[in-house]
Formats: C-alpha cells, sequence, structure tokens
C-alpha cells in the first residue's frame, strides 16, 4: 500500500508508505487527494511523511495542489512528522511558509480546532 487513510475526530491522516514519493506516484497520489476533498467531504487533512525520505517536484506538486483544493472546500492540509532530508526542499520553495509542520500528531489535529 503506497498511502493509507484513517479519520479521527473530522480531521483525515494519510499516511504516507514510500521512500521515495516521486512522479511514478505523484498522479495517483493526486487523484486520491482530489477524491478525498470532492467526493468524501474531507478538507481537514493531515499528511504523515514520517516514511519519505526523498520527494521529486511532480509529487510535491501534488501535495501543493492538494492544499490549495482543501483551502477552497474551507479546509487545509498539515504536514507531519518530516524528514530533515526534506526540508531544505520546502525552505527553498518557501512552502514551509505555506504548509503548517508538526511533529506531533496530537499539535498537528488540534491546530484544526484552534484555527
Amino acid at each position: 500500500m503506497i498511502f493509507s487513510m484513517e479519520e479521527i475526530d473530522s480531521v483525515t491522516f494519510i499516511r504516507l508508505a514510500p521512500q521515495r514519493a516521486t512522479a511514478e506516484i505523484a498522479r495517483e497520489f493526486k487523484d486520491f487527494l482530489f477524491d478525498l476533498i470532492e467526493n468524501q467531504n474531507s478538507s481537514k487533512i493531515i499528511m504523515d511523511l514520517k516514511m519519505v525520505e526523498f520527494m521529486d517536484s511532480f509529487f510535491l506538486g501534488a501535495i501543493v495542489s492538494g492544499l490549495k483544493k482543501s483551502r477552497l472546500a474551507g479546509g487545509d492540509v498539515r504536514l507531519l512528522n518530516m524528514q530533515p532530508s526534506l526540508l531544505p526542499i520546502f525552505k527553498l520553495m518557501h512552502l514551509d511558509e505555506v504548509f503548517s509542520i508538526f511533529e506531533d500528531e496530537s499539535d498537528a489535529r488540534r491546530s484544526f480546532s484552534a484555527a
């Protein structure tokens, strides 16, 4: 399974399993996100990146597209457990200013209540 999902207190957790998030799975992931937001009314999303050590621009684009779609639906996307190897990419693209990034799952979930 490339990614799994569970809903806890109206927040959808997506756990990504691949170590390398690349163009090969980016389209499938984007379609999965859009289906969640459009058809399952899941606009509050936390993506657990614990297993992801590398992310290419195609996969990054899929995440940004999901963020835009969720915000249009009144929600947001939070990132959880980002590996140190990914942070420079997010900083270079200034995406660390766009996404809320958390190390603690409870804090990420609570951030939706505080918003």
